[in-house]
């Protein structure tokens, strides 16, 4: 399906995508199209539409080229499948003079954002280029929403982690730390995410710039240009601070658990030296002494079976109960 705006009274106004004259619109939305939109939108404007396999090459090559008169760029969009949790969508740009066409298979949220905020007529853009640099605004803005969230979840992991012990069993205390574990490996692998999806803006925003240069653009785009360049960079660079910060994390639980771990083989141990020595004598002398009265005993073997099976039980209700195993 797609989703077209043209230009009506100085306005973006959406309109029915069953219209016919595909040229006369200026921004072409294409979500998951068939082979049938592809071919009407390539026939209307002149340009070739990318295959969903073309658009998830990662040489540059293939992500940033020009077509003629039409610059295409592929970003990575950070996007939720339910139930697998964050993913990247490949989001293809193409940008003609008189055009923009994008092209995606998977919806996400700053397009939502971006459409709402055309269909409100909230400051909304009048060519393909102020469309384009709209789209890859609000993209840069949840990557940062996104950070942000990582980073209030690290600090709560960072609390919850140097908070461990005090009053809590040792089996409480390992639980939470997997759990810390399981948490911290959730948060690096969304932070890696983003990191892909930042350096594919990035890649896209110097394609634009380096393609600006030969033709004159409004100061408004170069200024949203710039601006656009410089939130990146910032943004990866504090991805980086939060790459360092998870790996932080994640050695110090690991090193926690480490700790919990000796503890525990520690007690083991003690124990074992404490029941050595009964062990020695009891493997010298064998227990074969002459006058041993428990064995004229009725009961005395039942009762020595039952003695086994309790000396058995209770170190490990003890150990149980302390949290050691």
């Amino acid at each position: 399906m797609f989703t077209l705006y043209r230009l009506e009274n100085g306005t973006l106004t959406r309109r029915d995508p069953a219209a016919d004259c595909l040229a006369d619109d200026l921004w072409i939305d294409m979500i998951a199209p068939t082979k049938e939109e592809e071919a009407a939108v390539e026939a209307a404007l002149g340009v070739e539409i990318p295959t969903r396999e073309e658009m998830r090459e990662i040489e540059t090559s293939a992500q940033v080229y020009k077509s003629g008169d039409a610059l295409v760029m592929t970003v990575r969009v950070l996007t939720r499948q339910a139930p697998l949790g964050p993913a990247l969508a490949d989001a293809t740009f193409i940008l003609t003079p008189q055009h923009l066409v994008t092209v995606r298979y998977l919806d996400s949220t700053p397009f939502r954002t971006f459409s709402t905020r055309v269909d409100q007529g909230n400051d909304v853009p009048t060519d393909p280029e102020a469309i384009l640099l709209g789209i890859l605004t609000a993209i840069v803005g949840r990557v940062a929403d996104v950070l942000e969230e990582v980073k209030d979840g690290l600090d709560t992991l960072s609390r919850s982690v140097f908070s461990q012990g005090g009053e809590q069993s040792p089996s409480i205390v390992d639980a939470d730390l997997q759990n810390a574990l399981k948490r911290i490996g959730r948060s690096g692998d969304l932070a890696s995410r983003v990191r892909e999806s930042l350096h594919s803006l990035a890649r896209t925003v110097s394609f634009l710039k380096a393609a600006e240069k030969a033709t004159p653009i409004a100061p408004e785009i170069k200024l949203i240009l710039n601006t656009l360049n410089g939130d990146i960079q910032s943004l990866l660079d504090y991805n980086l601070y939060l790459a360092q910060t998870t790996q932080f994390l994640l050695d110090s639980t690991l090193g926690l658990i480490n700790i919990q771990q000796n503890a525990i083989i520690k007690i083991f141990s003690v124990a074992a030296v404490i029941f050595l020595p009964p062990t020695l004598i009891a493997s010298i002398y064998g227990m074969n002494f002459k006058h041993m009265p428990e064995l004229n005993l009725v009961f005395g073997y039942p009762g020595a079976l039952c003695l086994m099976v309790v000396s058995a039980i209770l170190p490990y209700w003890y150990f149980r109960r302390r949290g050691w195993l």
